[in-house]
């Protein structure tokens, strides 16, 4: 499947998308995702997801509004950043890992450690805990302190993963 390109966004689109990723995740870490200079095109995926191409690279999905980095985009920053510590992290066990991969939602039991701002509705990024490498992406559930304290539950409704159609779209075009 190839990503077909819709058109490109404004600056002032673009000044929008680098104020939220700093909102959420810091300025710095904000900026290590997108800058200024950078050219973002529209490209759709399916009829209710974008995915947001930078310099030519798939970097962001967006959907229904939100826009969040893709996890291709958060592994490549893996290699040089410890996403455990970042903001809106939900972080797992390896037991939990071979599901995720699969597509399977978060549960809460696998959950060990998250990041306490999540608030249910938040757009989160799951990651593995012994090499903070990024499984998926997806909708918390839960708080994120309930994440850390509740033994049971969904807690992380997946919508993009490692290995998944949108993962092998985004890699083939890196």
């Amino acid at each position: 499947m190839e990503l077909k390109i819709k058109h490109p966004l404004s600056k002032r689109e673009i000044r929008e998308i680098i104020r939220e990723m700093g909102e959420i995740f810091g300025e710095d870490m904000g900026r290590e995702l997108l800058g200024k200079k950078d050219r973002v095109e529209l490209a759709e995926f399916d009829k209710t997801t974008d995915i947001l191409l930078v310099n030519g690279r798939p970097t962001f999905i967006k959907r229904g509004g939100l826009v969040f980095p893709l996890v291709i985009a958060l592994y490549e920053l893996s290699n040089t950043e410890n996403l455990r510590n970042w903001k809106r992290r939900v972080v797992v066990d390896a037991g939990a890992v071979p599901f995720i991969l699969k597509g399977a939602d978060v549960m809460a039991a696998g959950i060990t450690d998250a990041d306490e701002s999540i608030k249910e509705g938040d757009f989160v990024f799951v990651v593995e805990e012994d090499y903070g490498r990024p499984l998926a992406i997806g909708v918390a559930l839960m708080d994120g302190r309930a994440m850390k304290e509740k033994p049971r539950g969904k807690a992380v409704k997946v919508i993009h993963h490692a290995k998944d159609r949108m993962w092998e779209v985004t890699v083939g075009q890196r």
